[in-house]
């Protein structure tokens, strides 16, 4: 008779425990450690390309908006890829301008760059991949509700 292979518990964990590998890279002129991720969580991947989204989602509700703060944003995805996928500190209080204040940091201080540059360019491709299906289907809905709100609105014009 076959052994069952059902799944339990202890067999969950020890299939996830696969899913954080992580390895050691050293940041600044003084070789500061930070741990990073070698294999991106589905999880942790939503949670980034959610993140970005509701930032876009923010600017563009806001009235007003300057230059630097869009040009800043730019640099967004890759301090939230950072905050999911690292030991960074990070600031407790994190609204719009405290993380673009941060990435700022990161990025002058070159950790950006080198902590982007350690992770597998195949990890990265997995993430790129993500948030592009992300953006279309965003766009998807978009669109949807433009052609709603057209069609309220001649409803509401041939009503009058």
């Amino acid at each position: 008779m076959a052994k069952s292979n059902k799944l339990t518990l202890a067999k969950l964990n020890a299939i996830d425990s696969k899913n954080n590998q992580r390895k050691t890279i050293y940041v600044t002129p003084d070789n500061h450690e930070v741990n990073v991720h070698t294999y991106f969580r589905e999880s942790l991947m939503e949670d980034v390309v959610t993140e970005y989204i509701a930032i876009v989602d923010e600017l563009r509700s806001r009235t007003e908006i300057d230059d630097i703060l869009i040009k800043s944003t730019l640099s967004l995805f890759n301090t939230l890829v950072m905050k999911k996928f690292t030991d960074l500190p990070f600031p407790k209080k994190l609204d719009l301008e405290s993380l673009v204040k941060y990435s700022r940091v990161l990025l002058d201080n070159k950790i950006t760059t080198e902590v982007i540059n350690s992770f597998p360019k195949e990890e990265l491709d997995k993430l790129e991949q993500r948030f592009k299906a992300a953006q279309q289907q965003a766009a998807k809905v978009i669109a949807e509700m433009a052609v709603a709100s057209v069609a309220q609105a001649q409803e509401i014009s041939d009503a009058s």
